[in-house]
């Protein structure tokens, strides 16, 4: 059954992917968001607005009087300041007030993190955080608004894992073409348990909340992605579907190096391809439970390896100076 679909955010990574997925079923989109679409036939049902903008979120998304609202707007950039974040917290709040001003008012399924815990801590419940960064305080910050201030509307909170591909804002930027020049080294002897998510599996569990049963997702959080798994599979795929080869592996020591390298290149302004930051994430585990997920929510249609394949053919297509064959 199609519906009526309001998307905030959808001109970014997994809302781009959504509303394609969303127009390709049938479904009546409208996407607010402050960046006009990068895909051209998305133009159509973009209206340009800031979450922030109370009276201008409230106004469109009554007047479009949805089904469902998907709050994927949001300030992402891990390294940005508390102050940044405002509308991860208070265009929350706004959108809030708009889907309780419709009547009836749809379901709000709001998209948070995984950040809310970080790796190495084990919450022992769905509130229970521990963010990592910024971020991801405010997104459990976002999490707790729903919680304290939204008890009579209905609603599910998501967790995306690291999202990749078709889309994404930064990966063609930097992993993947550190991976297709051959830049990026693995610390032999280690090799962390990651939460991936193709964008294909998260929009299509996306797309399932409002069809599962309302007991089994109303007031709850749902962790989005694929199964746990080493971070060298993923790595070594884009590796080889890129170069033909897998990734280089390197000892740790060089690794522990170069980032003690990095940091001091930071503190003096310039670039850093790893620091002990990001160094720390290559090589720590930080799964996620999905079983709940797939239970209720399911899985994509794609595997992560036939995902690769896709987002490789993006690449060459999309950023064909870069990703030539």
């Amino acid at each position: 059954m199609t519906k009526r679909i309001v998307i905030t955010g959808g001109s970014g990574f997994i809302g781009t992917n959504l509303v394609q997925a969303a127009l390709d079923r049938g479904d009546a989109v409208l996407n607010l968001d402050i960046v006009e679409p990068g895909e051209a036939d998305h133009s159509a049902c973009w209206q340009r607005a800031d979450l922030l903008d109370t009276a201008g979120i409230k106004e469109a998304i009554v007047k479009f009087q949805p089904d469902v609202v998907y709050n994927l707007a949001a300030v992402a950039d891990i390294s940005l300041s508390a102050e940044a974040m405002l509308p991860n917290t208070q265009g929350l709040r706004n959108v809030v007030a708009a889907v309780r001003s419709c009547t009836p008012p749809p379901l709000l399924i709001h998209a948070s993190t995984q950040l809310v815990v970080g790796p190495e801590y084990a919450p022992s419940h769905s509130r229970d955080y521990h963010p990592y960064t910024e971020y991801g305080q405010s997104k459990a910050d976002s999490e707790e608004i729903l919680w304290q201030e939204a008890s009579e509307l209905r609603w599910t909170i998501v967790r995306p894992a690291t999202v990749w591909g078709p889309w994404h804002a930064t990966f063609h930027k930097s992993i993947w073409r550190y991976l297709n020049r051959r830049w990026y080294m693995l610390p032999t002897g280690i090799d962390p348990i990651r939460a991936y998510g193709f964008v294909g599996s998260v929009v299509a569990q996306l797309l399932a909340v409002p069809d599962a049963d309302p007991a089994e997702t109303n007031h709850k959080v749902f962790y989005l992605g694929d199964a746990p798994a080493r971070s060298s599979g993923w790595l070594d795929g884009f590796s080889l579907a890129l170069t033909g080869k897998p990734t280089r592996r390197v000892p740790g020591s060089a690794l522990r190096l170069l980032a003690g390298i990095g940091e001091v290149v930071k503190r003096i302004g310039g670039p850093a391809p790893i620091d002990r930051g990001r160094l720390y994430r290559m090589t720590t585990d930080y799964p996620v439970p999905m079983d709940e997920t797939f239970r209720v929510l399911g899985r994509g249609t794609l595997t992560p390896e036939q995902g690769i394949v896709a987002t490789v053919a993006w690449l060459r297509e999309y950023h064909a100076e870069e990703y030539r064959r």
